[in-house]
């Protein structure tokens, strides 16, 4: 492994084996240097504007969450999966939307399978090691976008999984029309 690759290294494994230019400039690490080790690396790929992908299978990256990162790191810093993304990466009910919902502070560029939610609100939390939109915003702003279907899943799974959330859960389900057991 050379200079560079040890310098990248960090970054690919925080990304799940992307490397953001944003997050390579970020390092100090000139961007022309990885945009050419790219081209002459048969391991690279320039997936998407401005992040290389470096499959290297003897590198321990989390392959299984690769794709969604990469939907995240095209937002640059401070973006994060947003609404009911958040819902189908922690599998809380049958949500399977199409698209990779990302909130980012600024405007986006369109992106085929991205779609762009301006928030203003950095903070975020952390799941499987991706900046995600914390989890009780996350089911708040999934609701409407869901069908009764989606909705109802989505509301079992997270008063199963996450029982602190419960009062939310009784407070959407009144707010969506859903009867509860016991009420």
């Amino acid at each position: 492994m050379n200079t560079l690759e040890r310098k990248l290294l960090p970054i690919a494994r925080k990304w799940a084996g992307n490397i953001p230019t944003w997050e390579v400039r970020k390092a100090g690490i000139d961007p022309s240097s990885v945009r050419h080790w790219a081209a002459n690396n048969p391991n690279v790929r320039h997936t998407e504007r401005g992040v290389y992908l470096w499959l290297d299978p003897e590198l321990d990256f989390d392959w299984e969450n690769s794709d969604t990162a990469c939907c995240i790191a095209q937002g640059g810093e401070n973006a994060y999966l947003w609404g009911p993304s958040v819902l189908e990466l922690m599998e809380l009910g049958e949500v399977g939307e199409y698209y990779t919902y990302v909130a980012t502070p600024t405007r986006r560029r369109p992106r085929e399978r991205v779609r762009w939610v301006v928030e203003r609100d950095t903070r975020c939390a952390y799941y499987r090691n991706l900046p995600v939109q914390p989890l009780h915003k996350a089911l708040q702003v999934s609701m409407p976008m869901l069908d009764p279907r989606k909705q109802a899943s989505a509301l079992d799974a997270v008063e199963r999984q996450y029982p602190q959330y419960t009062p939310l859960v009784i407070t959407l389900a009144k707010e969506y029309g859903f009867n509860r057991k016991g009420e």
